[in-house]
């Protein structure tokens, strides 16, 4: 029993388990790396009207149940030991934190309950600040007769050729701003192809396309900051629970594979590359629950921690899934294995909102005297 815990969210995180083995096994991971499934659609609007994922930290006034940022890391750590690529992130992580976090309560009455029941998804693109490594600029936003039109390019936009609601980052006279795209008319959606097949990433192309304003204008830095903190966070989280599969998984193998008449589990050099994983998810997972419980309570820099974190968790992962495939052998470097999908996306959750270098030089701006490095604010973003 995981004594950080308390008996209901031990409960709650076996009922989740329960329902990935059940509703999400390796068959419709590879289905739904291949394209969009009706099982998938499915299996979201059971996660939020049964399990009430969507809206498990959103307040109770706009349909969610007020629970806290430490419910949704164990809703994080689930789906990543079961590679979920659903529209979780993108929209709970990314979206209705973005909402909740801009103070504007129209625009959270209006999107926030459909978001809790599964009935729209979300996403939210960022802007690269002008730094774009191919010198492209950030989206820029105008007024006109009946609101506002945002026109530009952003990229690695998580589920963005899909989500419903499409929140965008975007400069105005004011400074950076959120905007909620109102029309199609002058977008265009094209999914990029990425290492991790798990997770969906798209580039949204703008030619004027109508928006309202979300928050005040020149209003959305503190909040976008934030949101790429819960998202850092939430990353960390699920790399703990791929972590922890593939952990479970290499440990069951190595006492059934045998060589030379006996189970590979005990030759000494594959026990301590074992009890080497299990202190690396440990120890991780630690560090998970302490973010959790700090974005949830307060009483320090949330920012500086979730770099910590999220370097501590992704690279633990990435080591992990790598040891997981050198005990497997050569069938854990096949298609056909879990193994590999564990690899990318831990390699995945490494670069993405910051690699860890990235996040390693914001920590040491943050607790080092001296002048500042110039960190593009686009490290952070994806």
């Amino acid at each position: 029993m995981d004594s950080t815990l308390d008996d209901d969210q031990h409960a709650y995180r076996e009922s989740l388990r329960q329902f990935f083995q059940s509703k999400w096994p390796e068959s419709s991971v590879r289905a739904s790396m291949e394209a969009r499934t009706e099982e998938e659609a499915r299996v979201w609007r059971q996660l939020a009207q049964q399990l009430g994922v969507a809206g498990l930290a959103l307040p109770e006034d706009v349909g969610g149940s007020g629970s806290t940022q430490i419910e949704a890391m164990l809703v994080l750590e689930e789906m990543g030991r079961a590679l979920y690529g659903g529209p979780y992130l993108a929209t709970v992580v990314l979206g209705a934190n973005a909402l909740m976090l801009s103070g504007d309560a129209t625009a959270g009455k209006e999107y926030l309950p459909a978001i809790a029941e599964g009935e729209i998804t979300a996403t939210l693109a960022f802007a690269d600040g002008g730094r774009d490594r191919f010198g492209a600029p950030p989206p820029e936003a105008v007024r006109t007769a009946d609101g506002w039109a945002v026109s530009g390019a952003a990229d690695r936009v998580v589920d963005g050729a899909s989500a419903d609601l499409v929140l965008v980052e975007a400069a105005t006279g004011a400074g950076r701003s959120l905007f909620a795209l109102r029309s199609e008319d002058g977008l265009t959606r094209r999914q990029v192809e990425t290492m991790d097949q798990t997770r969906r990433l798209a580039r949204l192309e703008m030619a004027g396309v109508r928006a309202r304003l979300v928050g005040a204008e020149g209003g959305a830095a503190d909040v976008l900051a934030r949101v790429r903190t819960l998202a850092a966070l939430a990353l960390a989280a699920e790399a703990v629970g791929g972590a922890a599969r593939c952990v479970q998984e290499t440990v069951a193998y190595a006492k059934v594979r045998h060589q030379f008449g006996r189970p590979i589990g005990s030759f000494q050099a594959v026990k301590h590359r074992c009890a080497e994983m299990q202190t690396r998810l440990e120890s991780a997972t630690a560090a998970v629950r302490h973010g959790a419980r700090v974005a949830a309570e307060g009483g320090e820099d949330l920012a500086l921690l979730a770099s910590v974190v999220k370097v501590h968790a992704t690279e633990s992962y990435f080591r992990t899934a790598a040891d997981a495939i050198q005990i497997f052998g050569g069938i854990g470097f096949t298609w056909e294995h879990f193994a590999h999908l564990h690899f990318k996306r831990a390699k995945s959750a490494e670069l993405m909102f910051g690699s860890p270098r990235d996040h390693r030089r914001a920590i040491a701006d943050a607790i080092l005297p001296g002048p500042p490095r110039d960190v593009p604010a686009s490290v952070l973003t994806g």
